[in-house]
């Protein structure tokens, strides 16, 4: 069996590295070695996996703790590691003295409270989809891959294919002691230090999961994503992040999802923008032309004497609303081309057509400036 590399090492960090940088390295790293970002590449399931696993001890205090004193071989009930009790080494020096969980438990525990550690709620995971504006402009159902934490499914979670009930805790998981102070009886209760809290004893270990009792696996879900979602939007699915511990809940995954900009449509909230090219020509006029719309195209007119920057408003032609009624509007803004290539007619033509022409020729009636024209597009 080849040997485990160095977590550190996985994640391209020192062993100084900070909470912030493990999780920054982390989401780097798992966007880039993810099975959908590598299509073809048997290796990249395996990579992913390797991620997963250092950043799941790394990013947990107590884990990172063990495996920085112990390395890849954690006794059991030395640290936060697969197999391990996240609440042994040091704190077990500690309880000796103070009883169990005493900066958790308070003071119940000295006075008869359990004082017992409540099994810790699984880690979120996040995946990320992307969508085209189109897309996003209606309800949508999607396949995303991700990574989780899950019970070995083997061994139920139990570490091995084998176990017995523990003599210790006689299957309880924890184990209470009384002593006598100036006090009084004092009573603690503390998991188990024989089955670290599992109330069982692993006989043979489950070669699937190495006496875990956790994987880490790929698994495919469907992600309902609703009308107008908006680039950056994150969706929750309760439960669908990694195993918590002993029956705990899992955690929860985060769909965070990006909208890929379009060629022809600029989303401004619900609203859409599109520039519609026309000749000087055309606007000097009218003309009847179409422009893009989320669903085909639309008709619309153009008036004699169009001004550049002018705004059609199509109502009601934009995306819908998120989770409310109605849509936004389709807002089209003119751009008026002059022509950079003339023939000698051509030129012949305009020059004869400024001869003719006089102040009135021009005047929008004292309308907006182009700007204000332009600035009234966007909300």
């Amino acid at each position: 069996m080849a040997s485990k590399r160095d977590y550190y090492e996985v994640l391209g960090l020192s062993r100084e590295a900070s909470e912030t940088e493990i999780k920054k390295a982390y989401r780097r790293l798992a966007r880039e070695h993810h099975p959908d970002a590598n299509p073809g590449d048997t290796g990249a399931e395996d990579r992913f996996k390797e991620l997963t696993e250092a950043y799941e001890v790394l990013s947990n205090t107590q884990a990172r703790q063990a495996y920085d004193t112990y390395g890849h071989q954690v006794p059991r009930g030395a640290g936060g590691a697969p197999g391990g009790d996240p609440f042994g080494g040091f704190q077990d020096i500690f309880e000796t003295f103070f009883g169990d969980r005493f900066g958790e438990s308070g003071f119940g525990s000295f006075f008869g409270g359990t004082g017992a550690r409540t099994p810790s709620r699984g880690g979120d995971a996040e995946v990320e989809i992307e969508l085209a504006l189109r897309e996003a402009a209606s309800e949508t159902e999607r396949e995303v891959k991700v990574q989780i934490v899950k019970d070995c499914s083997v061994c139920s979670g139990a570490g091995g294919t084998e176990t017995r009930q523990c003599d210790t805790c006689g299957g309880a998981g924890a184990v209470r002691t009384v002593r006598q102070s100036l006090l009084g009886q004092m009573v603690s209760t503390q998991a188990c230090p024989t089955c670290s809290g599992r109330g069982r004893i692993i006989v043979v270990e489950c070669e699937n999961c190495r006496g875990s009792g956790r994987v880490a696996e790929v698994v495919t879900r469907r992600i309902q994503l609703p009308a107008g979602i908006e680039d950056g939007m994150s969706l929750r699915v309760t439960g669908g992040g990694h195993a918590g511990e002993r029956g705990a809940p899992a955690g929860d995954l985060y769909v965070r999802v990006k909208v890929k900009e379009d060629a022809e449509l600029m989303r401004d909230g619900d609203d859409l923008i599109h520039r519609m090219r026309v000749n000087f020509v055309e606007a000097a006029l009218g003309a009847e032309t179409e422009v893009p719309a989320l669903d085909g195209s639309r008709a619309v007119r153009i008036e004699p004497g169009t001004q550049p920057g002018a705004t059609l408003t199509l109502r009601g032609e934009g995306m819908p609303r998120l989770r409310r009624r109605g849509r936004g509007d389709l807002k089209v803004v003119v751009d008026v081309m002059v022509p950079t290539r003339l023939s000698g007619e051509q030129q012949e033509l305009l020059r004869r057509f400024e001869e003719i022409s006089g102040e009135e020729t021009y005047n929008n009636g004292g309308g907006e400036s182009f700007f204000d024209r332009l600035r009234s597009v966007f909300r």
